[in-house]
């Protein structure tokens, strides 16, 4: 059985953060603390993340996360057409039909139920979809279905969510930082001892099978944040390189 493995917390955005320590907790509710032996220690996570959510003013009331969650289920909808398309073509007696609903589904399959997703994954899981779909041999396959349309919606929909997500974070960056970051010294060292504890039980091998799948699919989420935050510090390196140093003036 694997560890869960190491993630860079400091390093993250503030909505990265709340984003990573929400999908944590929305994992350990879908295994139970009591399966998870977290009983103790969740309650005091979940009441840190209350204090992050309040600190970080993302309250369900305001107006951009009610358009943020309009939108999502907007592009969920869209994608569920899709599906749901694909899945009755697949009965059509036409032969044509059927041949370009099974590719689709090929394609499909590849990004499993991507309303499960956390939002980040969702977004980066259908910007993907989306290009295999417009491939020539895929779009072919749509354009018999009569959903090339749909792709297009869905494109437009992931993009119009993702700049809602751009001005969310823009106006969390302006809120108090001090408080955030201290909110955020409270909730880390209870993730931290979270991950210690569902460690322990692996290495005394005391581990369930709820156990294994809760640190497979956390893994998962830490691996897209890992390579979030890989991908940005290669970004930041090669602006650096690429601009010239200021002369130093007294």
């Amino acid at each position: 059985m694997d560890f869960i493995q190491t993630t860079y917390l400091a390093r993250m955005r503030n909505n990265e953060h709340y984003q990573f320590m929400s999908d944590v907790a929305n994992a350990i509710n879908k295994a139970t603390p009591a399966a998870l032996q977290l009983d103790s220690v969740y309650p005091v996570f979940t009441a840190a993340l209350a204090r992050l959510n309040a600190t970080l003013l993302i309250d369900q009331g305001s107006a951009t996360t009610e358009q943020i969650t309009a939108m999502d289920v907007t592009r969920d909808r869209t994608w569920s057409a899709l599906n749901e398309r694909m899945k009755s073509s697949l009965l059509s007696p036409i032969e044509a039909e059927t041949e370009s609903a099974k590719a689709v589904k090929r394609v499909l399959d590849l990004y499993g139920n991507v309303r499960n997703l956390s939002y980040n994954e969702e977004s980066a899981a259908i910007t993907n979809l989306v290009e295999d779909l417009e491939k020539p041999q895929n779009a072919a396959h749509c354009s018999t279905l009569g959903i090339s349309g749909w792709v297009a919606a869905l494109k437009q929909q992931n993009l119009d969510f993702q700049a809602l997500i751009d001005s969310r974070n823009i106006e969390l960056a302006n809120k108090d930082s001090a408080d955030v970051k201290k909110v955020r010294e409270e909730i880390d060292p209870v993730y931290q001892n979270i991950v210690k504890r569902i460690n322990a039980q692996v290495t005394l091998e005391i581990g369930t099978a709820v156990t294994e799948t809760f640190i497979r699919e956390l893994n998962q989420r830490i691996k897209y944040y890992n390579d979030t935050l890989a991908a940005r510090a290669g970004r930041a390196s090669t602006a650096q390189a690429d601009t010239p140093a200021e002369p130093v003036t007294e």
